[in-house]
């Protein structure tokens, strides 16, 4: 077992694993500024 999926092999309620971007799930770089819940990834397509 590799040390990524032991790491993330428990559910996250709060803190930073917890939320995910809704458009392509990256829990990473994720902004939730104003309301958007989106990472910056996905946010800079909407421009």
């Amino acid at each position: 077992m590799g040390h990524q999926q032991l790491y993330w092999s428990h559910p996250r309620k709060f803190g930073q694993g917890s939320r995910s971007c809704p458009v392509c799930s990256n829990p990473h770089g994720l902004i939730r500024k104003y309301g958007l819940n989106m990472c910056r990834q996905c946010c800079r397509c909407l421009d």
